[in-house]
């Protein structure tokens, strides 16, 4: 079982990168139900009074673009000061292990996640090595600068791909503008009439580890009235001697007042 162990670390440690790439922020009805038509137009970059300005042909997905820019810079309606019931879902297919959390996520004065953990089970290598991982890697990318893995033009170049029929949501494919980790390599459909990031998939460009063969990563946003109502994040990690690791993140809006952390384990105590 050492073996074993040393690769949940290795997963651990890959749950933290991808904890990094995903702060700076959704099984999509877009998605699902849209026809994609393909346009494969670059956007364009340009100066003008030290501001990047963009365009893209035609001019509906650059304005969508643009206004989901506008939207990140005015913070994550996901990190501080709003709160979250937070789902956690981890599977270990090959060793047959499973854990599950259920927890408040609030946010200390210093702007650092607190978890009020309301449950907790399964098997203890997927509770401390996976789960537990996790929730410090959040804890950790909450404190990195946000502009280093922003997806900004100044990290990636974007590439519209189209517009699904019947709803104005447009896709783009988003490449890193430098192999640096916590990056990735994939796509984002954005709603056309808010401006939102319902949608983004894709793969690290630098591994975290020789252990990781494959990484993929998925985060779909459902909106309810024009805002952010649930967000599920699914990471599938291929490693070494374990296999796979799936994991599925349910973030929904949370008014419960934060009491401290608290769980199952201690409270056995």
């Amino acid at each position: 079982m050492l073996v074993s162990k040393v690769s949940l670390l290795m997963i651990a440690g890959a749950i933290a990168v991808l904890a990094e790439a995903f702060s700076q922020e959704e099984n999509p009805v877009y998605k699902n139900e849209a026809s994609v038509q393909t346009f494969g137009s670059f956007v364009k970059t340009t100066t003008s009074n030290g501001v990047d300005t963009m365009s893209v042909d035609p001019p509906a997905p650059g304005r969508a673009l643009a206004l989901y820019l506008a939207s990140a810079a005015q913070g994550d309606p996901w990190s501080a000061p709003n709160g979250a019931m937070l789902e956690i879902d981890a599977y270990l297919p090959r060793l047959g292990e499973e854990g599950h959390l259920r927890a408040i996520r609030a946010w200390a004065e210093s702007k650092t996640p607190e978890y009020q953990v309301i449950h907790l089970d399964g098997d203890a290598s997927v509770k401390q090595q996976v789960i537990a991982r996790y929730l410090n890697a959040e804890q950790q990318a909450a404190a990195m600068p946000a502009s280093s893995l922003a997806l900004t033009p100044a990290n990636y170049k974007f590439r519209y791909m189209g517009a699904s029929s019947g709803t104005p949501v447009y896709v783009f494919h988003i490449t890193p503008r430098k192999k640096r980790s916590g990056l990735i390599n994939g796509e984002l459909w954005i709603d056309g009439a808010t401006g939102l990031l319902i949608h983004e998939a894709g793969y690290l460009v630098k591994k975290p580890s020789i252990f990781i063969r494959h990484l993929k990563i998925i985060r779909d946003v459902r909106l309810q009235d024009g805002t952010p109502y649930i967000r599920t994040t699914q990471i599938e990690i291929d490693a070494r001697f374990v296999g796979r690791a799936d994991l599925t993140i349910t973030e929904s809006p949370c008014t419960c007042e934060h009491e401290g952390i608290r769980t199952q384990e201690s409270e056995k105590r």
